[in-house]
């Protein structure tokens, strides 16, 4: 199969073939049975009765948009619309319209099973960030190329990694939607293992808000609101933890800036571009 000239314009507009660039794209009715998932897909959970609702539309009104797939030897994996695979799957249909595309690396499948589900808005915080974890850990790809790719910034990528510190438990508790990744990063305002697990129990137990969880942390740190707004924006923009201690007496503290090994060189980059008064 000839490149796929498109891969080079932007992984997003493979999932979505526009009417100019169907030439490009060899679309095929597939055997299901040929057909397996991506295993490297980074949604983990297919909700029952959403997948229910998507296969009565289908039997309804038939596939609107064909799947996405890359030939391997007589085997097609998929690229981008498992959902819509497995809703076939559900009505026992037989074979599944599908573009099949030539993506080069295994990186190219990753991105793109990434862009069609933020795109779609159907992932989660955590998959999300064990999805960025793959690409910089079994693909070598920086943070810099994984937020070009996926159409966001540095820090948004990095503030959605730093989810994957907290205790597992917290991290289920986000997959299965009892908190959102606003309540998780105030969680991880706490310094302890410890600390995050009992602030998380009593989120729970108090079905607290984002505001009212970020509130908390904040008269916890004994911090005054207008430098926690500091602290955050801080946060925000370096895309790692900033720590802001401040005397109340003397009214002088310090800025402490977390990172790792693999982050250093980047919050040093980040600190040399701002540019002096």
């Amino acid at each position: 199969m000839a490149k796929n000239k498109n891969l080079g314009q932007g992984l997003g507009a493979l999932l979505t073939p526009t009417k100019s660039s169907l030439e490009d794209f060899s679309q095929s009715s597939i055997q299901i049975s040929k057909i397996k998932p991506n295993p490297n897909q980074p949604r983990k959970s297919f909700e029952d009765k959403s997948l229910k609702q998507l296969a009565q539309s289908i039997e309804e009104k038939g596939l609107i948009t064909p799947i996405t797939v890359k030939q391997d030897d007589n085997k097609y994996v998929i690229v981008a619309g498992e959902r819509r695979y497995r809703a076939h799957k559900l009505l026992k249909k037989k074979r599944i319209l599908a573009y099949v595309i030539d993506a080069e690396s295994n990186k190219d499948i990753m991105y793109m099973a990434l862009i069609e589900n933020i795109q779609r808005e159907d992932l989660n915080p955590i998959e999300e960030a064990k999805g960025y974890r793959y690409l910089q850990d079994n693909l070598k790809s920086s943070i810099t190329e994984i937020a070009k790719t996926v159409g966001k910034s540095r820090p948004a990528v990095s503030n959605t990694l730093r989810l994957l510190k907290l205790p597992s438990q917290i991290q289920d508790s986000i997959l299965k939607g009892e908190i959102n990744a606003g309540q998780a990063r105030a969680i991880l305002q706490n310094k302890t293992t410890q600390g995050m697990i009992q602030f998380w129990k009593k989120l729970l137990k108090e079905k607290m808000s984002v505001r009212r969880t970020e509130s908390l942390v904040t008269k916890n740190k004994k911090i005054s609101p207008q430098l926690q707004s500091i602290q955050s924006s801080l946060s925000r923009l370096i895309g790692e933890k900033v720590l802001i201690k401040q005397n109340n007496k003397t009214k002088k503290g310090f800025v402490k800036i977390s990172f790792d090994k693999k982050t250093v060189n980047r919050v040093l980059e980040k600190l040399n571009s701002i540019k002096p008064d």
